[in-house]
């Protein structure tokens, strides 16, 4: 089983206990529901790649990273766009590994080479687990570009629409803090599923609990 299913399967069973704790009694007074509206409704009915890209000092700290955060992206994508076909994140992984500078080309020559419709490009800037400079207090941070090539635009080298997203866990405020003590795995697999929940959101309505 690989270190990205281990994590998730902690962080699934940590939140199947807070939901049990939770049923004794009305949702807690500090949780918001928040409707998010989808910024970008034209995976609906395509083929898509979803290709994700980070630092060989990340990839090297983190093993299992990139992997994980393809996967996740790829598995909301699929369940909640309608029509959509996604190209495997095993195929997509291969790709990358066959092709060690792709990053250097232009996105027209990676969306034919990958012979989708839309390539999604999560390229992401920042990726840590604990505050700068502190490897005892635990925050994980993940900032990323998402950028959508679209195959029949005029000029595919020109992004069809680009967004930001940047992510913590646990955000300031929150009631959790990272402090020694806190399991990193578990951090560090929180930030992934929340970066996701917010970058694969992009492409369709839902709703975040905070």
């Amino acid at each position: 089983m690989s270190r990205w299913m281990n994590q998730v399967g902690l962080a699934l069973l940590v939140g199947a206990a807070v939901l049990l704790t939770g049923c004794s009694g009305a949702r807690s007074m500090t949780q918001e529901v928040i409707d998010v509206k989808a910024q970008y409704l034209d995976l609906n009915n395509r083929s898509v790649a979803v290709v994700v890209s980070m630092s060989d000092y990340a990839e090297f700290n983190h093993p299992g990273a990139k992997q994980g955060i393809c996967e996740e992206m790829v598995r909301r994508i699929k369940a909640n766009v309608p029509g959509v076909t996604l190209t495997s994140p095993n195929e997509v992984l291969q790709w990358q590994e066959d092709n060690p500078y792709w990053a250097t080309r232009p996105p027209s020559m990676l969306i034919n080479q990958l012979k989708v419709e839309r390539l999604v490009l999560v390229e992401i800037g920042e990726y840590r687990t604990h505050e700068p400079g502190d490897k005892h207090v635990l925050r994980g941070v993940i900032s990323a570009s998402v950028n959508i090539v679209e195959a029949e635009a005029d000029d595919p080298d020109n992004f069809g629409a680009s967004f930001s997203k940047n992510t913590m866990y646990p955000e300031p405020g929150e009631s959790k803090i990272g402090r020694v003590g806190d399991d990193e795995a578990l951090i560090e697999v929180r930030t992934q599923i929340r970066f996701c929940e917010s970058a694969a959101g992009l492409f369709y309505d839902h709703q975040i609990i905070r």
